[in-house]
């Protein structure tokens, strides 16, 4: 584990395992805890906190996605990667956008997994109705609701023994102002138009059954980039942890 200075503030980020760069980006390196100690056999795998998130200290409060890949473009510089393959998941997956978009000539690969290109229907209604209990301070219900789209009936108890160590991987280290900022800025999220400049494997992962991010906004986010790969698995909102083993299949097959 280092902490990594850069413009603003500080990243505490995990290297683990040998071979080509590969940083599974996601608001809290928690939310990969089920593709570090498989993939690490054939990447160098790279998680970290974001800035102003859990071990990552920020200096200017909490940034906006697009300085968040410009903080993944510094982190590269400081660890002397031109280029690397980037992986996001849901908020990651907003930033990994905003990385491609920025960035184009430094991804080796590009995944993007639970999240989508512009939200709209549904998925905005409910975003708008999570955002109000961050706007109220009541975390306690945003967790009951948002609980509810993280997994299938079928995984349901696998939430049930797990949400302990789930909750505090996933959501106890935040605080209403972080959360505001992440589901802010999702309701404004519109990359429509953004990957032209993108010359590299894709792939687009979502649950068949996530409500909160439903397949047809996979479909869409698939058909902005160029030869993307689509793969729909038998998950709700967190591919990684309820449907790892396709994950961690997909992510070797793809960028390996």
């Amino acid at each position: 584990m280092d902490l990594v200075d850069i413009p603003g503030g500080a990243i505490r980020l995990r290297r683990k395992g040998a071979g080509p760069p590969l940083v599974l980006l996601s608001t809290l390196a928690g939310g990969w805890m089920r593709q570090v100690p498989e993939l690490s056999r054939d990447f160098t795998v790279i998680t970290y906190d974001m800035r102003g998130f859990g071990g990552s200290p920020s200096d200017r409060g909490f940034p906006t996605n697009a300085e968040h890949a410009a903080d993944l473009a510094a982190l590269l510089d400081r660890l002397d990667l031109p280029r690397a393959t980037v992986v996001g998941q849901s908020h990651g997956g907003l930033v990994a956008q905003h990385f491609a978009a920025g960035y184009p000539g430094r991804l080796a690969g590009l995944g993007l997994v639970a999240t989508f290109s512009c939200p709209h229907g549904p998925t905005r209604l409910l975003l708008r109705m999570l955002h109000g209990f961050l706007e109220r301070d009541d975390l306690a219900n945003f967790w009951q609701v948002l609980r509810a789209f993280l997994f299938t009936a079928d995984g349901a108890e696998l939430l049930a023994r797990r949400e302990t160590a789930l909750k505090q991987a996933m959501f106890d280290q935040y605080d209403t102002a972080a959360l505001r900022s992440i589901y802010g800025q999702a309701i404004e999220h519109d990359s429509s138009g953004w990957f032209a400049a993108v010359d590299c494997p894709a792939l687009v992962v979502g649950g068949a059954q996530d409500m909160l991010f439903p397949p047809e906004l996979t479909e869409r986010l698939a058909a902005e980039l160029p030869g993307a790969r689509l793969e729909l698995l038998p998950a709700a909102h967190v591919p990684p942890v309820e449907a790892h083993r396709d994950v961690n299949r997909l992510v070797r097959e793809t960028f390996r």
